[in-house]
């Protein structure tokens, strides 16, 4: 699969890092995916790999479940946003423990819509309404939140 590389991804107590893994052949996918802007914003350089089903949550290290994203750890930019509870899940940024990525879709602000990703680097649009259905079934979204 590749040497694996170390991406700061989280910061955690008194300002100390841990690392999160993706291999090399998973950050050329990512980088070649999002053409170095911010898979969220589309407006900021994406300057780190983060797990939308975060490592805690036993999130895989496969491009279905990597975006390429703004911020720094995960306290700022679209990075803090996909770390800040239910705006990350609502816009499919983070997913909860017992979902597959792949089958979870995320937000595009920067053009309103909404994709599936794959592990081969493939992304898929999904109509908004199919989206929001989706992650209210599985509880990302309450039901009457961003219809």
């Amino acid at each position: 699969m590749g040497k694996v590389i170390k991406h700061a991804s989280h910061y955690i107590g008194g300002g100390v890092m841990k690392d999160s893994a993706f291999s090399s052949t998973v950050v050329r996918a990512l980088k070649k995916r999002s053409g170095g802007v911010c898979e969220h914003c589309g407006v900021n350089e994406a300057r780190e790999a983060h797990h939308r089903q975060y490592r805690s949550r036993r999130g895989p290290s496969t491009l279905s479940n990597a975006l390429h994203l703004c911020g720094r750890g995960n306290t700022s930019g679209c990075h803090g946003k996909a770390h800040s509870g239910a705006i990350g899940e609502t816009t499919g940024l983070a997913i909860r423990s017992g979902h597959t990525p792949s089958r979870v879709p995320f937000f595009r602000l920067f053009d309103g819509t909404w994709w599936l990703l794959d592990d081969d680097g493939g992304k898929e649009q999904m109509k908004a309404t199919d989206a929001t259905e989706l992650l209210t079934l599985i509880g990302a979204i309450r039901e009457g939140v961003m219809r």
